[in-house]
């Protein structure tokens, strides 16, 4: 039950999907990552997690500002514009300026503005004044009405979604364009994202290297071998293409990136490990060797790994990494404690009691070569 007197407005991972326009483990999947807000209390018999919803949206727009971007829409002044008058006079340069400073990126050059005035594209209206127009005050440039430039920078902007929905409903499906038909693509443990956030290809070798166990970044070299092989995807997004935002050098979307790095193959060792471990049936092993305490000792997602590395021999802990995709993947419960769950002692991030970790490390599969 919500507190008595409870003023806050408050969410939960279900209201997060509807407003955002994800899915629910996506939703689940920002609470793992750095700095989001502290849950407030839980809720109903299953312990629904409930936070503020201000303090999520703040560190959604901070975090994931595409897809926090595309929940605005239609909302009065959702990027904070500075007030002033509707017949205020702005520049070119201005109007850039304040673009980028609501989308969060750099100023949008004046060369890229004046190339959304061209009919063909007809983006940004043409200028409200113009030098020797007879109207007062006198302009030596053509300049804007506040509200003519606030409605080019709120306007409805274009997502990959959309473009996609518009090209399906005149063409017949055609064949992947990438390698995503040449098998199943990999489970592996890929931040959450919007799926039109935008990925330089150096980015993108740093992920794949990552997700994929290397332990270093792919090179761009490798990947524009890559490229030529079609195993990855064009560009979705390159300069002047006039879309928005502008960008200065070819980009992806994340799900584009992540159809790439998902591809069938082989992975490295730091991944391996862990998934045929994840794939092995039977009972838990009693053979392990498992320090002696409290089944509601509590443990972080860090300390779990070590003791998980040490007692299943690899010599190393599990990295916090694949602690995570074991946590998605259902083999490790979920934590039994949150902050400000309401319980005592209180704690300052998720963690699992110990009978809790004990039978995640007690899965079955084999174990390493360190016993």
């Amino acid at each position: 039950m919500i507190p008595a007197g409870y003023e806050r407005k408050h969410t939960n991972f279900d209201r997060m999907a509807a407003r955002y326009n994800v899915d629910r483990t996506s939703a689940a999947k920002w609470s793992q990552e750095e700095g989001f807000p502290d849950v407030l209390f839980t809720a109903g018999q299953g312990g629904q997690q409930i936070y503020d919803e201000d303090e999520v949206d703040a560190w959604l727009r901070e975090h994931h500002f595409g897809t926090w971007v595309q929940s605005q829409q239609g909302k009065k002044n959702p990027f904070d514009l500075p007030k002033g008058g509707p017949r205020d006079l702005l520049t070119l340069r201005r109007i850039g300026e304040l673009e980028g400073r609501a989308l969060n990126r750099d100023a949008t050059p004046v060369a890229t503005l004046r190339s959304y005035l061209s009919p063909s594209k007809g983006i940004l209206a043409p200028a409200d004044r113009t030098p020797d127009d007879g109207g007062q005050p006198t302009v030596t440039e053509p300049m804007w009405f506040r509200e003519t430039a606030y409605a080019y920078i709120t306007r409805p902007r274009r997502t990959r979604r959309t473009a996609a929905r518009k090209e399906e409903a005149g063409r017949q499906p055609a064949a992947p364009k990438s390698h995503a038909d040449s098998g199943d693509l990999l489970d592996l443990d890929l931040p959450a994202g919007a799926d039109t956030d935008l990925f330089t290809l150096q980015e993108i070798g740093k992920l794949d290297g990552e997700a994929r166990g290397r332990g270093k970044a792919t090179t761009v070299g490798t990947l524009k071998n890559y490229l030529s092989q079609k195993l990855l995807a064009p560009a979705d997004r390159t300069p002047d293409d006039g879309q928005e935002p502008a960008v200065d050098e070819p980009k992806w979307y994340r799900s584009t990136a992540y159809t790439f790095i998902r591809r069938p193959g082989r992975l490295g060792a730091a991944v391996r490990a862990p998934r045929r471990d994840a794939e092995a049936p039977g009972p838990l092993r009693d053979d392990l060797k498992l320090p002696a305490g409290a089944d509601t000792d509590l443990f972080t997602l860090q300390e779990i790994g070590k003791l998980d590395g040490k007692v299943r021999g690899r010599g190393k802990a599990t990295t916090v990494a694949s602690m995570r995709t074991y946590l998605y993947g259902g083999l490790l419960a979920p934590a039994d404690r949150t902050p400000d769950d309401g319980q005592e002692p209180a704690v300052d991030e998720p963690k699992w009691y110990r009978s809790t970790a004990y039978t995640f490390i007690r899965r079955p599969g084999k174990l390493g070569g360190a016993r």
